[in-house]
Order: structure tokens, then C-alpha cells, then sequence
């Protein structure tokens, strides 16, 4: 689908002023309520990993982790700030979505996660597809102010994203190859549900106004493939999953 606005074409200054189409700026307030609740999510995880980890050096990580992702959490609630978006307010656009598949892994991590399997599979789920997320969709965002927050966190996330690669190879065995496949069986349908469905009508307006720039169902493949060569290289059982959004295990 060809895109109708060009990457960094939007500012917030413009939005303010009235002279952007009213449907772009509820589209975008959708999109960034959501990017929000995700980091918002996320930090109340890894506030529960500080409270279930027992390891020291797993603690000190995921503490630093912890308040890099509450800064990025604040930023995006900045940017809804400056359209006039308050927090309460770009959250309650998501009480229907916030039920779906799609936010089935920041809930569970935030409600119910625990241990350092699980953080492990946090940093599997949340680190690779926020680097997918930001790199691939969002540092070309017609929406300038979004794009650039993208691409200042870009870095650090590609960073955690390494960082929990080398740690699965390194604690898996350490944990239990059978005990962290069990996990993964777990965690990797909520993790690939995140992108959402495949060509949904909210997507596809994404695309033609540059909000986006794949369809969720590319990013989704793309994050199975990642994981896949990582099992690989551990030695962890990949699961099977069904090819419709929401993907289950065979």
C-alpha cells in the first residue's frame, strides 16, 4: 500500500495550530496510546522482576533496564502531551483493544511473571520486538517527533535486544534447557500476538498515512525468524504456532 505522507512531514506545531486532517490525528493518538500502555506495562514487568529475581547480577540488570524503559514510557506520554492528549485519556482509547491478543504479553508480564525464566522471555519478547517496532516502523514516521524519539531509543534498544540474546545462551543450560522450552512455549504466542493482526483496516490506514510502514504480519515473521535461529543456537525447543493472528500452539 503506497504511503499518501512522506517520513518526518508532521510536526506537533502543526497538529496544535489545527492544520492537520482530524482522522490523522485520532489515527495517530491511537498509535502512540498504544506504543504508551506497552512501555507502561513493560515497567510495571520489570518492577515485578526486581521483586521475584533472586540473582544479583540479573537484579542489577534488570533494575538498569527497569529505568530506561520508564524514561522511554514517559517520552511517548510527551508526545501525546504536546497534542493535547492527556495520559488517562490516550489510556482510555485502548479499553477495548487492552483486552486482545495483542496486549496478552505486556499483561501477563506485568501481572503475573515471575523468576528469571521469565525474564529471560521477557527479554526475548519485549527487547526484539520494540527493536522491530521502532527500527522498522517508526523511525520513518510521517509523525517527525515520533520518529525522532525512535531513533534516539533505537540504540539502546538494539543494545538490550543483543544483551538478552548472549544472556539466553548463557543461562539457559545454567536453568535448564527443558525448563526454559517450557517457557518459551508459554511466552512466544502472547510474543508474537504483540504485532497485532495481519492487514486489519487500522493497520492498513497506519501504511497510507506513513504511520507505519509494514503490516504487522511482516514484523511478525520476521520476529519467528529472529527467534528461531536464537533456539537454534541455545539448543531450545521452537514451538509450533498457528498461522492466524491470534497464533496459538499446534
Amino acid at each position: 500500500m503506497s504511503r499518501s505522507l512522506e517520513p518526518w512531514s508532521i510536526e506537533a506545531s502543526e497538529i496544535r495550530c489545527g492544520r492537520v486532517d482530524p482522522y490523522y490525528v485520532k489515527t495517530l493518538t491511537r498509535v502512540l496510546a498504544a506504543h504508551a500502555m506497552t512501555q507502561k506495562l513493560v515497567v510495571a514487568g520489570y518492577q515485578r522482576m526486581l521483586d521475584t529475581v533472586a540473582d544479583p547480577s540479573l537484579r542489577e540488570l534488570t533494575e538498569q533496564i527497569h529505568l530506561q524503559e520508564r524514561l522511554h514510557a514517559q517520552l511517548v506520554y510527551q508526545l501525546l502531551e504536546e497534542i493535547g492528549v492527556r495520559e488517562q485519556s490516550a489510556d482510555r482509547t485502548l479499553l477495548r483493544a487492552f483486552r486482545s491478543p495483542s496486549f496478552e504479553a505486556p499483561l501477563f508480564f506485568a501481572e503475573r511473571a515471575q523468576g528469571e525464566i521469565d525474564l529471560l522471555m521477557a527479554g526475548l519478547s519485549f527487547e526484539t520486538s520494540g527493536l522491530l517496532m521502532l527500527g522498522v516502523n517508526y523511525v520513518e514516521s510521517s509523525y517527525a517527533p515520533h520518529a525522532r524519539l525512535a531513533q534516539v531509543v533505537l540504540e539502546e534498544k538494539a543494545a538490550h535486544d543483543q544483551l538478552f540474546s548472549d544472556l539466553l545462551a548463557q543461562e539457559a543450560p545454567r536453568l535448564g534447557l527443558e525448563l526454559v522450552s517450557e517457557r518459551l512455549f508459554c511466552w512466544l504466542p502472547m510474543a508474537v500476538n504483540s504485532f497485532g493482526p495481519a492487514g486489519s483496516g487500522f493497520t492498513n490506514e497506519c501504511l497510507r498515512l506513513g504511520l507505519k510502514r509494514k503490516d504487522n504480519q511482516q514484523l511478525a515473521d520476521l520476529y519467528l525468524a529472529l527467534t528461531r535461529l536464537r533456539c537454534q543456537r541455545v539448543g531450545l525447543r521452537m514451538p509450533q504456532l498457528t498461522a492466524e493472528y491470534p497464533r496459538r500452539l499446534v
